[in-house]
């Protein structure tokens, strides 16, 4: 079998980032730096061939890490906390008080309409290339 050009570099981009099933943090940090480095530039089709593939692979360990049993909207708010270190306390001007705070991270209360709506402009503001709605914190 003869490979062409953009096989081979394809095969090589392979052998350099190995890409598999992510199972743990570690392997996920590994991916979205990949990920982001990528993101900075024009791509070539092997490039955009590895790109794709690795985004699968992250969106398949989030989904299988952050909705398990929980419902849309609590996946969402804990993805991003996770993603972008967002602590708790810093979620206090959204929902109003601490008990409130951690009613909702530990799912025993819902996101109001208005706390969806506070959120989305909380994520929106302090993380540049987000465009989340209320619709993404089930309102």
């Amino acid at each position: 079998m003869t490979f062409t050009s953009n096989q081979q570099t394809y095969t090589d981009l392979l052998i350099q980032y190995q890409p598999k099933l992510i199972k743990t943090e570690q392997e996920y940090n590994r991916a979205l730096t990949a990920v982001e480095g990528m993101m900075s530039g024009e791509l070539t089709q092997a490039e955009t061939a590895l790109f794709e593939l690795l985004v699968l692979l992250i969106e398949n360990y989030e989904e299988r890490l952050y909705s398990m049993g929980e419902s849309k909207p609590m996946a969402t708010l804990e993805s991003l906390m996770h993603e972008f270190d967002v602590e708790p306390t810093s979620l206090v001007g959204v929902f109003g008080s601490v008990e409130i705070v951690r009613e909702v991270v530990n799912n025993q209360r819902k996101i109001s309409q208005s706390q969806a709506e506070s959120l989305v402009k909380f994520f929106n503001d302090h993380y540049s290339g987000l465009s989340l709605t209320a619709l993404d914190f089930g309102q």
